[in-house]
């Protein structure tokens, strides 16, 4: 795969800007109709706020990949979109994917189901029989490829232009711990009970792009079932 850091230098200051201006745009999008939201029934009001984060990066990314594929004559694989090193690296994924789910189950969701005393704990599904998680499972599918948008895009800023910005002026470690640090605020989740969440999460996703010789497929499958995972079973739709 062409190397990142030879078609990164070719963009200019301008660029940059484009991405980051079209990039915050869209948490404006998500963050007006946030505060606007037409509809006041609790579980339905937050779907919809949540299909309008989908809907805003999905013209994101649709904006970004004409941008750089017309300007700068770029391949979807110059842009992070490798589909073999989604399948060489997928099954793998799903495992670490199965583990993160069996450990929320076992140590987050059915705990605070049998004695909730979090104020941040509203999952769509509290697992009190396994009949519930079975039920579950459905809707999980279902929205894959919604989340899997979502995750893509942040993917897109967080290794194709933060991490690999910083990596071209620091060393590789720093680049990724800055980078992680930084994901909180590229997605404005500035809670404290979720930056250490997200500087984990953002932290793998580096490591797993790295490993996937630097596709976004990879962490965006990943990004995709964390995603999943945690409004599903731990936070609701407000985690998105």
């Amino acid at each position: 795969m062409t190397s990142k850091i030879k078609w990164i230098n070719r963009i200019n200051y301008k660029d940059v800007i484009i991405i980051y201006t079209l990039w915050f745009f869209t948490l404006l999008f998500n963050r007006f109709f946030d505060l606007t939201s037409f509809m006041q029934v609790p579980n339905l009001s937050d779907f919809f706020n949540f299909l309008f984060v989908f809907a805003a990066r999905l013209i994101f990314l649709s904006l970004i990949f004409l941008y750089f594929i017309f300007l700068y004559d770029l391949s979807f694989k110059d842009l992070g979109i490798s589909f073999r090193s989604l399948m060489k690296k997928i099954f793998p994924i799903i495992i670490y994917l199965m583990i993160l789910l069996a450990l929320v189950l076992v140590f987050v969701n059915i705990p605070l189901t049998l004695n909730d005393f979090s104020s941040n704990f509203k999952p769509l599904y509290k697992v009190k029989q396994i009949q519930v998680f079975v039920q579950s499972v459905f809707p999980i599918l279902i929205l894959f490829p919604l989340f899997f948008i979502i995750a893509l895009s942040e993917q897109f800023m967080l290794n194709l232009f933060v991490y690999e910005i910083f990596k071209s002026r620091l060393p590789k470690f720093i680049s990724k711990i800055f980078s992680a640090l930084f994901f909180s605020f590229l997605i404005y989740q500035l809670q404290p009970d979720k930056i250490i969440i997200y500087f984990f999460f953002a932290l793998i996703s580096v490591i797993l792009f790295e490993r996937a010789n630097k596709s976004i497929l990879i962490p965006s499958f990943f990004g995709a079932g964390f995603y999943l995972i945690f409004t599903f079973y731990i936070y609701g739709w407000n985690f998105i």
